[in-house]
């Protein structure tokens, strides 16, 4: 069994649409990476390693990791650079759980960072996750995508349209309470309902924006991490999964890889009654109807009663199980960063820290989720504790 591992301070920047972002991308590093070593009294001539995760693609340059002049290069720290798409900023927080509890390291940061504002077409980058037949004559695209599964998900469980706009509001109310949140007004449902469609039944304020920002975690062994702060937040259990890009055989209603993960993690964990057990979830929701998915795969309900967990206000912030009080995704897209930071937040919420969006408590056990691939190939959760 490997060293016990636990993270001791949070790093963010405030997220910007990145039509209006104007700093340059070793800036936005910078200052999430100086807010997690300032926190706990470091510097980086104390850290021993980094990790960092990034897809170049969406950057338009090859070994992004090359221009980011945070990360200590001149101590000649180690930096490993991990990209695995959408999951990206999760495979970090686990490799740097992994380097420490196998003792080749006591104090490691994790980091990941989006700017997007130097690639013309986005979704040119996201196709590639496509198999090209779905690309080129259907058009396909991951709101279409999204789209053709709220369209199943309503069809199979007779559920009206309306459903998503209840989770999208939920999820603005909690970001309009989120200081780091791209999205902070707090779209209502009647104003999400008569917001633009993009592709039946989904809703412009039904689907996430375009972000640029960063977030840093420091991580250390168990008598360090004890030494810098009086919160540690401990990762129980992490493991991630994932598929092939082709789709035939997938009945566009379910994310079965999810469930397949989930059931493997809780068994680890000890979990036999998610919503009852945990007191905190941050999953990666970059469409509104991706929340209800996510709910079934992990065992918070039954298959199409997801949106009755909406209705009776058990994912609220207040709610037995709140689930995204950050507002997720759908408020604050960040890519790699939006997957590392549902992790942050999670670690927020157990140290009492989430200003604005702190849970009851403060919270002792939580689930962070993140979601990659155009076609969902990719899926990452942890468990994370504190004392």
């Amino acid at each position: 069994m490997g060293r016990k591992v636990g993270i001791v301070s949070v790093g963010n920047t405030e997220y910007t649409s990145t039509r209006r972002e104007t700093r340059e991308k070793s800036e936005i590093s910078n200052a999430a990476v100086k807010q997690a070593l300032d926190n706990v009294g470091l510097t980086m001539k104390d850290i021993e390693a980094v990790v960092y995760s990034s897809v170049d693609g969406f950057e338009g340059i090859n070994r992004a990791e090359r221009l980011q002049p945070c990360f200590g290069q001149s101590y000649n720290l180690p930096l490993y650079s991990l990209n695995t798409g959408g999951t990206g900023g999760a495979s970090a927080f686990k490799e740097a759980y992994h380097l420490i509890a196998a003792g080749l390291y006591d104090l490691v940061i994790v980091f990941a960072s989006a700017t997007f504002n130097v690639v013309v077409d986005n979704n040119q980058i996201l196709n590639t996750a496509w198999h090209p037949f779905f690309e080129k004559p259907i058009g396909e695209n991951v709101i279409t995508y999204a789209a053709r599964l709220a369209m199943k998900y309503m069809d199979t469980y007779k559920w009206p349209e309306e459903i998503f706009a209840e989770v999208a509001a939920k999820l603005h109310r909690n970001a309009a309470k989120n200081p780091y949140a791209h999205l902070r007004k707090g779209y209502t449902f009647d104003e999400i309902m008569a917001s633009p469609m993009l592709s039946y039944p989904l809703r412009l304020y039904e689907v996430c924006p375009v972000s640029s920002g960063a977030v840093c975690l420091v991580m250390a062994e168990e008598s360090r991490a004890r030494s810098l702060t009086d919160t540690p937040v401990w990762i129980k259990e992490m493991a991630s999964i994932s598929d092939t890009f082709l789709t035939g055989y997938r009945d566009s209603l379910h994310f079965d890889r999810l469930k397949i993960l989930a059931d493997r993690i809780y068994k680890r964990a000890g979990i036999k009654n998610p919503v009852k057990e945990l007191d905190v979830a941050e999953t990666f929701v970059p469409m509104a109807n991706f929340e209800h998915l996510h709910y079934e795969a992990m065992g918070f309900c039954e298959e199409g009663q997801a949106p009755e967990l909406i209705k009776d206000g058990t994912t609220e912030i207040d709610g037995k199980l709140p689930v995204n009080p950050s507002g997720t995704v759908l408020c604050t897209n960040s890519g790699i960063s939006a997957s590392l930071t549902r992790y942050a937040e999670v670690a927020l919420q157990l140290m009492g820290k989430a200003e604005g969006r702190q849970v009851k408590g403060p919270p002792r056990i939580g689930l962070a989720h993140a979601w990659g691939g155009s076609n969902g190939q990719y899926h990452a959760i942890g468990i994370l504790e504190r004392d």
